[in-house]
């Protein structure tokens, strides 16, 4: 009996503890299955709000970024600079969950859209006149219709992109929807940094450029001074106090840098519109142009296009510095400042030119199209005989061609220059001990040897700056809040490339080639220009120079003015066929940068202009009106604007009248894809303008723009070609 009741006792206790865990499992069962059911409530029905409430939180500890610091013309302009953007989005839906204060915000909502629908449109339309009032209209209803709670401000805008600008979201602040008090239950909106350059492409590789997604340098200076540019990150955390939230600073920021540069927009402008026009008229593959400071190596301007479709040029790489080339006749007065040097030759010399032919060395047969007989060592390199000068340098260092070798490293011309840049190539002169019949006489004019353009102009460069030698120079200083962090002095590299007597002859011989030889297209009747041209066949590798298509580097290069030089420079083109010359193609270019250059520098003093009697009223061209506000000033005419001393934003372009000697300021505002009305306006104004809507300009003439070859108001796309012709 007693057996009887433990069995059953045990059954009892086992039915009771399985009833325990069969309902802890129901109910863990049932908890899950709410669990699944909140999180397709979560993700499906309460998405939308979840989303907003994620874009809308701000993380309790961030990261506070530094600004990168601008990059400098040598006058301040900005040639890039680093610019908030912005996209704003549209709340038209209340996310309050509780009901009584939802229908409130609700209210509140629909009560602003509905009293201020039209004026909002219209304030838009002035800030963005790419769109009209009704298209604006139109896009809000759609929005309000929807009650979407992330709708664009702008209509058919990428929900990715940034299409407002820094201004552009400040004049918001003063919309009747977009007032400060509205944020976070109207609208929100979201920054990004993205590097912006005023002037377009211009020295657009030399500069640099960034990759936007990765926040890093790609190239250029950009590049080269990325570790100073970039800055020190800060960190912070969020306070909310009486519902504002405000960021703390921790430890802050150290912004970047800002870098100096000794480019000048006006010249690299004036280099890059020479250089486009004569490869445009010859059909050239690629080009360069590098203007330099003569005493100080600055270099003022560098250019280097590549052609990518018909009349179509880009910077693909800066050629100036990465890539080497054979010389070739721009060489011959390295050779003759060697052998003067040496005294192996004297400038009462002459040679035999062979009337072009020559079979002189093993065998081997040289022509030279520029066909002479006798000729003095000056005319030589006037005229660029290759025989005269390889019969010189052949019969002076035949039995040392090492000497030669080690007076042409005594030049400095195979000194290998950093230019502040990444990538720059090292020049080839070759001293290995193995000489034939022929090396010598073609590494005298130009062939056998491989250099950077920029080795070639700063040889030159040192002539004209009475034989010193001095680095070729991008940036003079590094800057934080205005106090130098790092300089960049002149670097001297060989402060006698030769003799005094040595130099003095060669400047003569470099003279005569503008006065009289094949450089005469380089000269100006304005003032004096030394140079010398060269036209060198390219190496096809191991087809030769003859393989195939002959192809050819012609180039001038040279100083200006030459009786007091200034500046140096050198117009180097690429071809892939048919004839060249570098005194038909780079001479005439280098002549249009030289005046132009000295043009600019030229200007008269207004006061010479001044009448005590009659009231002076300059002329006003249409453009910037900011800088039209400025020159007035200076000029004294304060009291002569219209808008009573009331300074001018910067850069706001408009028209400008006068009327009994007062100017009328008309601002005018050009839609992005719309072909502005630039007549009337200076080249400068004009280009800036066109090239920052991303129209590709090319300028005929002098003055102000006449007329344009693409209509106003019509649309274009980026990449469009647009001629302006200038008129005084």
């Amino acid at each position: 009996m007693s057996d009887m009741t433990d069995k059953d006792s045990r059954k009892l206790e086992k039915k009771r503890v399985s009833r325990k865990y069969l309902s802890l499992f129901f109910l863990m069962a049932a908890w899950g299955v709410f669990i699944i059911i909140k999180m397709a409530i979560v993700m499906f029905g309460e998405r939308q709000y979840w989303n907003d409430v994620a874009r809308n939180m701000v993380p309790t500890n961030r990261v506070i970024e530094p600004r990168r610091g601008n990059i400098l013309s040598d006058d301040g302009l900005l040639l890039a600079s680093s610019m908030k953007q912005y996209r704003v989005f549209l709340d038209f839906k209340s996310a309050e969950k509780n009901a009584e204060r939802a229908q409130k915000d609700q209210f509140r909502k629909d009560t602003l859209y509905n009293n201020h629908l039209a004026e909002f449109a219209r304030q838009m339309h002035e800030i963005f006149p790419k769109y009209s009032v009704q298209e604006f209209a139109s896009h809000y209803e759609n929005g309000f219709k929807a009650k979407s709670h992330s709708w664009s401000l702008l209509p058919g805008v990428s929900r990715n992109s940034y299409p407002i600008s820094y201004n552009q979201y400040k004049s918001l602040a003063k919309t009747v929807w977009l007032k400060p008090r509205y944020e976070m239950w109207f609208y929100s909106a979201e920054s990004k940094i993205s590097r912006q350059k005023p002037f377009g492409t211009l020295a657009a590789r030399t500069i640099g450029s960034m990759f936007e997604a990765k926040d890093s340098a790609r190239n250029g200076l950009e590049l080269s001074f990325d570790s100073l540019l970039r800055g020190v990150p800060g960190r912070g955390h969020i306070e909310k106090v009486q519902n504002v939230s405000r960021m703390v600073t921790e430890i802050p920021q150290i912004d970047g840098c800002d870098v100096h540069t000794t480019l000048n927009v006006d010249m690299q402008d004036v280099a890059e519109v020479a250089l486009r026009k004569v490869m445009d008229t010859r059909n050239a593959a690629s080009g360069i142009v590098v203007l330099m400071e003569v005493a100080t190596g600055d270099i003022k301007a560098m250019a280097s296009l590549t052609k990518t479709g018909p009349g179509e040029y880009s910077e693909i790489q800066n050629n100036a510095v990465r890539e080497i080339y054979e010389p070739g006749s721009t060489f011959k007065p390295v050779s003759m400042m060697v052998a003067l040097d040496d005294g192996k030759i004297s400038v009462t010399d002459s040679v035999y030119c062979e009337n072009g032919v020559y079979f002189g060395y093993g065998g081997a047969r040289m022509t030279d199209s520029h066909k002479y007989g006798w000729l003095d060592v000056p005319h030589v390199v006037a005229y660029s005989s290759n025989i005269g000068t390889s019969k010189l340098i052949n019969a002076a260092y035949k039995d040392n061609p090492e000497a030669y070798v080690d007076g042409v490293y005594r030049t400095g011309i195979n000194t290998h220059f950093n230019l502040q840049l990444t990538g720059v190539a090292a020049p080839v002169i070759r001293r290995d001990g193995y000489w034939d019949a022929t090396r010598l006489p073609w590494m005298s004019m130009g062939y056998n040897t491989q250099l950077p353009v920029i080795n070639t102009l700063a040889f030159y460069n040192g002539i004209a700056n009475g034989g010193c030698m001095v680095a070729p120079r991008l940036v003079t200083r590094v800057t934080r809040d205005g106090e130098v962090v790092k300089e960049f002095p002149v670097e001297v590299v060989r402060p006698h490339m030769c003799k005094d007597e040595t130099l003095e002859k060669i400047k003569g011989m470099l003279e005569l080639v503008v006065l009289e030889g094949t450089g005469k297209s380089a000269a100006s009747k304005y003032f004096t220009a030394a140079g010398k041209t060269g036209t060198a066949q390219l190496s096809q590798g191991s087809a030769g120079y003859k393989g195939g298509t002959v192809r050819y580097m012609v180039s001038f290069c040279g100083y200006f003015p030459a009786d007091n030089p200034q500046y140096s420079c050198i117009v180097s083109i690429r071809t892939d066929g048919g004839a060249a010359g570098g005194g038909t193609w780079a001479a005439p270019a280098f002549q249009e940068i030289s005046e132009k250059v000295m043009a600019s520098r030229n200007l008269r003093n207004i006061k010479e202009a001044y009448d005590s009697i009659h009231q002076f009223i300059p002329k006003v061209k249409s453009g910037d009106l900011a800088k039209v506000s400025t020159v007035l000033k200076g000029l004294g005419k304060r009291d002569l604007l219209s808008h009573d001393d009331r300074k001018v934003a910067d850069t706001v372009w408009g028209t400008v009248s006068s009327d009994s000697g007062r100017y009328v300021m008309n601002r005018v505002s050009y839609a992005p894809d719309l072909v502005p009305d630039v007549r009337g306006m200076g080249a400068t104004d004009a280009l800036y303008l066109l090239e920052k809507l991303g129209l590709r300009v090319e300028l005929n003439g002098v003055g102000h723009v006449k007329s344009q070859s693409l209509q106003r108001n019509t649309r274009f796309r980026k990449g469009d070609r647009i001629q302006l012709t200038l008129s005084m």
